[in-house]
């Protein structure tokens, strides 16, 4: 049972994963991608980001955010970008019942998603003037 869940969870990773990876990001915005330098261009292949990079490099090396905001900082409104990993809630039952003409016994699995059970990975801030990466922080 326990072998099952973990397959079915497995699969779903990959499946979430394939969908949103770098290289396709890369291939969907090559004409730009192309306008980076060698060494912006590594970083994005590598899923990294840096201070000086704007929405397009970060979306093609993090995919699109999980959430945006527009934050009050010292240096005035800026928006920022948060990548969180999504944390599934597993849940197993047992049930069974008996009856006058038999019995029965059912097992049952689900997985859950919810916007509560999330963590942060990464926050990206803006500068609201420019549209450059003002600050990084990183959760890992």
């Amino acid at each position: 049972m326990k072998t099952v869940l973990t397959f079915f969870v497995f699969a779903l990773s990959l499946f979430f994963i394939g969908c949103a990876s770098t290289s396709k990001r890369i291939d969907q915005n090559e004409a730009l991608f192309k306008t980076y330098t060698p060494g912006e261009q590594r970083m994005i292949r590598t899923g990294q980001i840096a201070v000086g990079f704007d929405q397009d490099m970060v979306r093609m090396a993090l995919g699109d955010p999980s959430r945006e905001a527009t934050v009050d900082t010292a240096a005035g409104k800026q928006v920022a970008c948060e990548y969180r990993e999504i944390k599934p809630s597993l849940g197993v039952s047992l049930g069974g019942g008996i009856g006058t003409r038999g019995s029965g016994v059912g097992i049952g699995t689900g997985v859950g998603v919810s916007p509560d059970r999330t963590r942060l990975l990464k926050r990206v801030i803006f500068d609201r003037q420019t549209g450059k990466v003002s600050k990084i922080e990183s959760y890992d």
